[in-house]
């Protein structure tokens, strides 16, 4: 896994992403800046008579403050105890310039997610300045020297108010720069290059409606859309890495052929997409919450076997670099297994635990020892039969996807914890965002949006994402789960109708149409 399991401050990520992406791959670690609070931005906003005006009284200062914390900045309090001032940790991520007030100094919980993000756009035309994604997030502004932007006055009035208040702002201050020794971050490449480009062309999608939706309503999308996807890298990655030790297999042949957006449909086959039955009832049909609970359950039961497999790769590793290999791939690590050294190599490491005095009469460790497997297999089982250890892995892998999920959040699709089963759902943040996905379709002149058929939607969740609405992964042939499924999707369809998407006029599914909030035609997404 890329990124580290804890808990994830996914809004730090993005921030970070953003520096990677300006300064391709260098992570800026200093600052010459004094530490910032609002107070300190209502002050230059105060001075700065050129470009503010009405800002004159103590009423007004307030609440300028006010709208800066709500609205444009994340702050951390001071002090042990939380008892200080709170200062500017950075600002929410609407525009490539909200990373000059990024503050290297306070701690980050991102965990190496900007990373892996930052790896799944590098080098590719979308995060080039003059296509795409970067094109978008340098908006109004243009590169001045090496890190540094500015405001590009020629483009600033095709703005609307709210960027061209930040830009204003954050003309007063200059893009950190990266140490000069500081090396790239590091590379990482998708086992399933299928999902990367799913992942790509689900970010140039959201892009389409960039004409037609608030920046900060698109950003809000952005964020969601790289939530979302990185879970589903998550739940992958565990099932792969598992394959991996247990059949030495790591890819499967059906996404080497996927290559454009009409191939998507076909990731259902994929032997490693995650299969997702989310309850939409809100709990009302006990046997979709049961589903869902089972659904999660097994994915967790997947991530439990990944502990063992990542032991066992770690270890695999160690005995690498004995055979003068440092850098492995995953594939050389499994090709080890056949090692007729493997054994005696690992069979020294069992001795040690043997003659370890805290470890030699554990009954446990004992009963390892008698068990008919490989030495290695031996060894691994030993590691994870230290409980103290395995309830931390648990802990920190949960915190990590109830982060990835953005559990008991309208824009995730987890719920539960605090004492309640978890179970999958999906928020109407993140629903919105997939039906804006869905509605967008691709042609030789570019994108457009047209409406879809709710049953066409679900097919599409389902081949796409893995997300199951009306039928379960395994297939079922009782009545009482058909009710039930049934129950799942006209759920669906109130939840849509809540959302503004759909107006129910007949019974038959071909006139039970999802229809797009904004329209775009393919002139206008060039």
């Amino acid at each position: 896994m890329p990124f580290d399991a804890n808990n994830i401050n996914f809004e730090q990520a993005v921030v970070r992403l953003l520096v990677l992406l300006h300064t391709k791959g260098k992570v800026i670690t200093t600052t010459n800046k004094d530490t910032l609070y609002p107070s300190s931005l209502v002050q230059i906003i105060k001075e700065d008579k050129a470009n503010f005006e009405g800002v004159d009284d103590a009423i007004r200062e307030r609440l300028m403050q006010n709208w800066i914390i709500s609205d444009f900045a994340t702050t951390v309090i001071e002090g042990r105890g939380r008892i200080g001032q709170a200062r500017i940790s950075n600002l929410k991520p609407l525009h490539l310039s909200t990373i000059k007030l990024l503050d290297p100094r306070i701690r980050s919980q991102d965990r190496d997610v900007s990373i892996f993000l930052y790896n799944v756009f590098k080098g590719t035309a979308i995060a080039s300045d003059s296509d795409f994604l970067m094109a978008y997030l340098l908006e109004g502004t243009k590169r001045h020297g090496e890190y540094n932007l500015l405001v590009d006055e020629e483009k600033f009035n095709d703005l609307d108010i709210e960027t061209q208040f930040l830009l204003r702002l954050l003309d007063n201050f200059s893009v950190d720069r990266p140490a000069v020794n500081v090396k790239l971050v590091p590379e990482y490449k998708f086992i399933c290059e299928a999902h990367q480009k799913q992942f790509l062309f689900d970010t140039l999608k959201i892009l389409v409606y960039k004409e037609s939706v608030p920046r900060r309503e698109l950003f809000s999308y952005l964020t969601i859309l790289f939530n979302f996807h990185t879970a589903l890298f998550a739940l992958k990655t565990f099932s792969q890495i598992n394959s991996l030790v247990e059949k030495q297999k790591l890819r499967c042949n059906n996404c080497k052929t996927i290559q454009s957006e009409s191939d998507f449909s076909r990731l259902c086959k994929c032997d490693f997409q995650p299969r997702i039955f989310v309850d939409l009832t809100l709990g009302q049909d006990k046997l979709c919450d049961s589903l869902s609970k089972k659904s999660l359950d097994a994915h967790y039961n997947e991530m439990y076997s990944y502990f063992r497999s990542h032991y066992k790769l770690v270890k695999l590793s160690e005995f690498a670099k004995i055979q003068g290999n440092n850098n492995p791939t995953l594939e050389q690590l499994v090709g080890y297994l056949s090692s007729p050294h493997l054994e005696g190599f690992f069979g020294y490491k069992l001795a040690d635990i043997i003659n370890d005095e805290d470890l030699k009469e554990n009954p446990d460790v004992q009963e390892i020892m008698k068990m008919d497997i490989p030495a290695i297999d031996k060894y691994v089982e030993i590691l994870c039969n230290d409980k103290s250890n395995w309830k931390n892995l648990v802990a920190r892998h949960k915190k990590l996807m109830a982060g990835l999920t953005n559990m008991n959040r309208e824009d995730g699709f987890m719920q539960g914890g605090r004492g309640k089963q978890r179970k999958y759902v999906l928020g109407n943040l993140l629903l919105e965002v997939l039906v804006q996905l869905a509605v967008v379709s691709a042609d030789p002149r570019g994108f457009k949006t047209q409406p879809i058929t709710i049953v066409d939607f679900v097919e599409w969740l389902k081949n796409r994402y893995g997300i199951y609405i009306n039928e379960l992964p395994e297939g079922s042939d009782s009545h009482e789960t058909a009710k039930s499924l049934n129950n799942n999707f006209l759920a669906l369809k109130d939840r849509l109708r809540q959302l503004g998407f759909y107006t129910d006029l007949s019974d038959a599914s071909n006139s039970q149409v999802i229809k797009p909030r904004f329209k775009v035609e393919p002139e206008l997404a060039k």
